[in-house]
Parts: C-alpha cells; sequence; structure tokens
C-alpha cells in the first residue's frame, strides 16, 4: 500500500485521562502520600524501619521543594495556592543536586539553609529523591483494566486507504502502545527486537508510525546492548539485561526539553519534518506547557501554509486564544471535547476528512 497522505496527531496527558491514567499533578500527590505513610509506619524492629528513616528524609525534600516552588510562584506574580505537580518538583530536585555546575553558581554568596541541612543528614539525598520517583513511576502509570483505553484505537483508525497516522506522544505511559496491540494494530517506533533503536524503521509506507518524543517506561539505555526497548518490541536479550536498578529513559523533569542525546534528538527531527509538511495536524490533550514543542509547532505553522490544526480538549477554545498564531485563524479549528469523548464520537475522524476533502477542492483549483 502506497502512502499519499498522513495525518499527524501531537498528544499529551490530556489524552490519557479518560483511562484514569493520573496526570501531573496527581502525581505529585501521590508522592507525597506516599513518602508519608511510609515515613510514618510503626516501628517494627526491622529493615523495614530503615525505609521509613528514608522515607522521612524524602519527604522532607519534597515539603522543602514544594514551599520552593510556590514562594516563586508568588515572586513571578503568579497563583502560589495552585497545584503543584510532579515535573516542577522533579526539576527543582535536578536543579538543585547539579547547583554547583550552574553557571550562575560561582557567583552566589550561598545556598539555603535547609537544603544544607537536609543533605547533611543523609549522604546523597536529592538523587535518592529522584531515583525513588523514577522507581514508582511505572507503578503509577501502569493500566490494569485496557478496556480503559481502547477508544485510543480511533486514532488509528484513520490509517485506511492511500492515509497513514504519525503520532508524536509526550507521554511516558504505554497505553497507546496497548490499545494498538489489543486491537491487533501494526505500528513501528524506531525500535527493534534485535538491534534495540533504529530509527530507519520508520522509513516506507507504514500506516501507523508511533514517535515517544520524551521517552518511555520501557526504554533503557544498556551497557552492552544499547539503547532498546523491554517491551514494545521486547529486546531478545532482555532476559539478559540487568535492568532492575536502571532508570527507564525518559526526559523528565527539566525546564529544557530538547535533549541533544540518541533518540530524542531523531524524535525530535521526525516532529519538526512532520509539521512542515503534513497538512493536518491533531492535538489532542496537550497543555502547550513545553516551549520548544510550542516552537516547533508554531515556526511549522508559519512557513508550511498547507498545514491545518485541530486542537482537541475540553479548554480548546481558550488554548488557541492563548497563543496569538492559533488565535482568529481559518486553519486553526478546536473541539471542545474531551479526548474519550472527541474520538468515540468519530468527532476527529469526522473533522479530519472534512478537512482533507476541503483541500483536495482548493488543490483542484
Amino acid at each position: 500500500m502506497s502512502i499519499d497522505t498522513r495525518i499527524t496527531f501531537l498528544v499529551g496527558a490530556g489524552l490519557v485521562a479518560d483511562a484514569r491514567v493520573p496526570m501531573s499533578i496527581e502525581l505529585a500527590q501521590r508522592l507525597k502520600d506516599g513518602l508519608r505513610e511510609t515515613a510514618h509506619r510503626p516501628s517494627t524492629g526491622t529493615r523495614m524501619d530503615a525505609e521509613s528513616a528514608l522515607a522521612r528524609h524524602l519527604l522532607a525534600v519534597f515539603n522543602f521543594l514544594n514551599g520552593g516552588i510556590r514562594f516563586q510562584e508568588g515572586v513571578l506574580d503568579r497563583d502560589p495556592d495552585r497545584p503543584v505537580n510532579i515535573e516542577q518538583v522533579a526539576a527543582a530536585a535536578f536543579e538543585l543536586q547539579a547547583r554547583l555546575a550552574n553557571p550562575v553558581a560561582p557567583y552566589t554568596s550561598g545556598w539555603h539553609q535547609r537544603i544544607l541541612e537536609l543533605e547533611s543528614q543523609c549522604e546523597g539525598l536529592l538523587e535518592k529523591f529522584i531515583d525513588f520517583i523514577y522507581s514508582q513511576l511505572a507503578k503509577w502509570l501502569t493500566i490494569s483494566d485496557t478496556d480503559e483505553l481502547s477508544y485510543l484505537v480511533r486514532m488509528a483508525d484513520l490509517a485506511q486507504n492511500d492515509v497513514g497516522v504519525d503520532i508524536f506522544s509526550l507521554n511516558y505511559d504505554l497505553c497507546i502502545e496497548t490499545a494498538l496491540l489489543s486491537a491487533r494494530r501494526q505500528f513501528v517506533n524506531g525500535f527493534t527486537d534485535d538491534h534495540g533503536w533504529q530509527p530507519s524503521v520508520f522509513e516506507g509506507d507504514h500506516p501507523i508510525r508511533l514517535f515517544k518524543l520524551h521517552g518511555s517506561l520501557d526504554w533503557i539505555d544498556d551497557m552492552y546492548f544499547g539503547i532498546c526497548s523491554l517491551e514494545h518490541p521486547g529486546h531478545v536479550e532482555k532476559n539478559s539485561i540487568q535492568h532492575d536498578n536502571t532508570k527507564p529513559l525518559l526526559i523528565f523533569g527539566t525546564n529544557n526539553k530538547l535533549s541533544p542525546r540518541e533518540p530524542f534528538l531523531t524524535l525530535a527531527y521526525h516532529f519538526s519534518q512532520r509539521v512542515l509538511s503534513t497538512q493536518i495536524l491533531v492535538i489532542i490533550g496537550y497543555s502547550f506547557g513545553d516551549d520548544y514543542i510550542n516552537r516547533i509547532v508554531e515556526q511549522g505553522f508559519r512557513k508550511n501554509q498547507k498545514l491545518r490544526i485541530i486542537v482537541v480538549s475540553p479548554s480548546a477554545a481558550m488554548k488557541t486564544k492563548e497563543h496569538a498564531y492559533l488565535d482568529g485563524t481559518p486553519r486553526v479549528t478546536h473541539i471542545d471535547k474531551k479526548a474519550k469523548d472527541a474520538l468515540n464520537g468519530n468527532l476527529v475522524f469526522k473533522r479530519v476528512y472534512k478537512l482533507l476533502d476541503e483541500m483536495s477542492k482548493e488543490e483542484a483549483f
């Protein structure tokens, strides 16, 4: 089958909210609650006491970071009572862990006394805090009822005849992969089961291509086998890979998510090229919170005059008004619905094919 047209999706956390995948604010609350529960566990005289002691240290770090984030919001004349999300907490921990490498570090007179006190009580505390977050992500983001994900397959329904679908996901979870495989829909994601990361697999007329721009819970960077996937597809040597203590390969908790390392550089390049060449970009469940993603979309929209954008969100109309290049142009439409309602109701499907029909008639003249 020859693919003449490719529909591009950009999806964020809101895509899977209807499947009860916790959003970033809820993840921060789960982090806090989990640490508090362990920290306040009654003494048993076993190694569980050591876990409780560490949890008390980690909870103190969370409280310190949470307070600092809220204080900064107030300094910037923003609402300090807004819920703090897991990305903000992780970003603060990463920055503090690497604070001596910060270019402005030589010009500061010192760091907050509280963080110095916390570090003196537990060696490598910030690293342990970050490791704990990573260790919990798979548990927090795993869906037990795969039937909850069935609506995600509606994106793949557009892949028929001479139309292909490219899904660029900002999510770490495995919801899209699980949904597609449950529906027996084949896709490529840049990985092979024998050679790991092989971006050449994106080449050719594949009906469905999945690009996970910020990484995936089943990706690791192994010292022997390189960058590989443990599930989709599972590397043939995955049982030989010592991955129990290996962090998943993610761009997590940083302010600048455009990474120069693989596979992220190649994935970002593919996204940039698709926005420059695609006719239709469907944005679902994305809060426009990543600056480099926003820049790629804006630059592509200005340069690619054939590009039409569909924004899907309960607050889609408001989101388009917040960005001048999206506001007031007939090239941008919105569907003010949750992802599940918009996909299951065929609203996205119908809007895409309506645009394709309109564009084909324009080209005829």
